[in-house]
């Protein structure tokens, strides 16, 4: 029963009579009847209005009563097939109605002369109708009791309610498989494809732009498992048809290459797809990938950018971590060709370190957020340094670190270089021997080439040489071709200066007489090398250096007769 607004019934009744050719009526009197009863109107609403599948779409009932007796209230909602009412989804004027159900009534109270109230539930959809259309009212039924003391019940539906369901869908979800990288650093792009409509999709791509500094790794395309090298992900990953319901799984390698600009790098892959001839586009959720790049700052310096064999240089290294979080350290390749480490030499932030060895490097141990560690140490020339003759040094620093994923990484930098000029003579020394055997009554013929490569002239030089047993004669002895006196094993032969780039020639000749002890049978070769002594001035010291030469070792003719 629904009540007038005034609340009140008028009644009145007419007669029609006719006397003759007169007609008239006659009216009774009027009998006014008060009406009571509850005036109930419910409105209905949904959000969102275009639906997916899957999707989870709020129902919202707002209920009144604008007429003079109060109501018990019970609401039934019956859902359309292809959405199902989610469990504990139900909020009476805000509060949770725990183990209600539209589908078998949900008790409400009593709702008051004037009063309102508001019921809001959520379903989700299964299954997409044939006509892409949900359209669902709610039923509000009540019950008043009379002034006489009768209850009447009765009902109201709400309005109908029209939701538009989406004929094809493609739901596209990516993930990375870290969210924080680095330089050189390789991370997985993974994104689900799922058709969630009722019409196939053809010719489906996806394409991942990928940001500044970032590129491919060849060959890694992986669909449903599946590896798929072929596939050249910068030109799109081709997926081809997409039945309804039919799930695809897509995988591909990216690699930091060149550190970017910035460092929350946006990455959201494009998938496009056909439907029934027409070409569509969908975006991926959005993903945001963080680079780091934790360095250290290390700075090599050196006491002495001019010195001489012999001399003592120190390092000085300054290690600093300008980063926000600590990590592990260690350096090498502390000790530069051509020096040796001096022990006991190493001090850390002015603490020496004795016994501490370079061969495996300097373990710095833990370096906090913003700290300086300042390493000394000291290395030798060493003598007769045949380098360029520059003594270059670049110490390398090995650090490790923890992402915020976990995992642990390595990573290296190297310092500035810096060389030291080194003055002094390179003496070097090369024999030869025509023929390249003794034989008995015969003569060998050696050739000594003593050069100076290095950049200061070496004097006093003097070549030495080792001694011949009985039998065998040195005979014509010369100095740049020219005879000079034969040179005895302790005196050897003066070769005096020796400018820098120059070559001096030493020759003579060794005879084999017939002896008894060549006839020793014991003695079947004989070994041959030469010492370079000699001495420098490298500002207002003197040093001394030697240089051997290789070894000459020829076999001797077994046959004396």
């Amino acid at each position: 029963m629904t009540p007038p607004n005034d609340f009140k019934l008028l009644n009145q009744t007419l007669v029609r009579f006719r006397s003759g050719a007169y007609d008239n009526v006659a009216y009774s009197n009027t009998v006014l009847t008060p009406l009571v009863g509850p005036i109930i109107t419910a409105n209905k609403t949904a959000a969102p209005m275009k639906l997916i599948r899957n999707q989870t779409v709020t129902f919202t009932i707002q209920i009144s009563n604008t007429g003079n007796r109060s109501a018990e209230m019970r609401l039934i909602d019956s859902l359309p097939a292809g959405m199902s009412f989610i469990p504990n989804s139900i909020l009476l004027n805000g509060s949770p109605l725990p183990g209600a159900s539209p589908l078998r009534g949900v008790p409400l109270g009593t709702l008051p002369v004037g009063g309102s109230m508001q019921v809001v539930f959520q379903a989700i959809v299964i299954a997409i109708p044939e006509s892409h259309l949900f359209q669902n009212e709610a039923e509000l039924a009540y019950a008043f009791t009379t002034l006489e003391g009768r209850i009447v019940t009765d009902s109201v539906m709400s309005n109908k309610v029209t939701l538009e369901v989406a004929p094809f869908l493609l739901e596209a979800h990516a993930s990375l498989s870290s969210p924080v990288t680095f330089l050189g650093d390789v991370i997985f792009y993974d994104l689900i494809l799922r058709n969630d409509g009722v019409l196939p999709m053809e010719n489906v791509i996806v394409y991942l732009p990928l940001p500044e500094g970032f590129e491919f790794i060849p060959g890694s395309v992986v669909i449903d498992g599946v590896l798929v090298p072929w596939i050249d992900p910068a030109a799109g990953i081709y997926i081809g048809y997409l039945a309804p319901g039919t799930v695809v799984t897509v995988r591909v390698a990216i690699r930091l290459a060149q550190m970017p600009a910035e460092t929350q790098i946006p990455f959201q892959a494009v998938i496009e797809y056909t439907v029934n001839g027409t070409v569509y586009r969908t975006l991926a959720n959005l993903l945001i990938l963080s680079v780091t790049n934790p360095t250290l700052t290390v700075t090599l310096a050196v006491d002495h950018t001019r010195t001489s064999t012999r001399s003592a240089l120190t390092y000085t290294v300054t290690v600093i971590n300008a980063n926000s979080f600590a990590v592990d350290a260690y350096l090498s390749r502390l000790v530069p060709q051509g020096t040796s480490f001096l022990p006991d030499s190493v001090t850390i932030d002015g603490i020496s370190r004795k016994g501490a060895s370079l061969a495996a490097g300097i373990p710095l141990g833990t370096l906090i957020a913003g700290s300086t560690t300042v390493i000394a140490y000291q290395v030798q020339v060493q003598t007769g340094y045949a380098g360029n003759p520059n003594i270059l040094n670049q110490v390398e620093a090995i650090y490790t670190y923890r992402l915020t994923d976990g995992r642990l990484v390595k990573q290296n930098v190297m310092s500035n270089p810096v060389v030291t000029e080194i003055f002094a003579p390179v003496i070097t020394v090369l024999a030869n021997a025509k023929p390249k055997y003794y034989e008995v009554e015969r003569s060998v013929f050696f050739t000594i080439f003593i050069q100076n490569t290095g950049n200061l002239a070496a004097s006093e030089i003097t070549l030495f040489r080792t001694g011949y047993p009985s039998g065998f004669h040195l005979l014509d002895p010369q100095l740049n071709d020219i005879q000079v006196p034969s040179f005895p094993l302790a005196d050897g032969i003066p070769l005096g200066l020796l400018a820098p780039g120059s070559t001096v020639k030493v020759s003579y000749w060794i005879y084999v007489s017939d002896s008894e002890e060549i006839a020793n049978e014991s003695l079947t070769q004989l070994a041959t090398r030469y010492t370079a002594r000699y001495s420098y001035n490298y500002e207002d010291g003197t040093c001394s250096g030697e240089s051997q030469s290789n070894e000459l070792i020829l076999p001797i003719d077994q046959n004396m007769e």
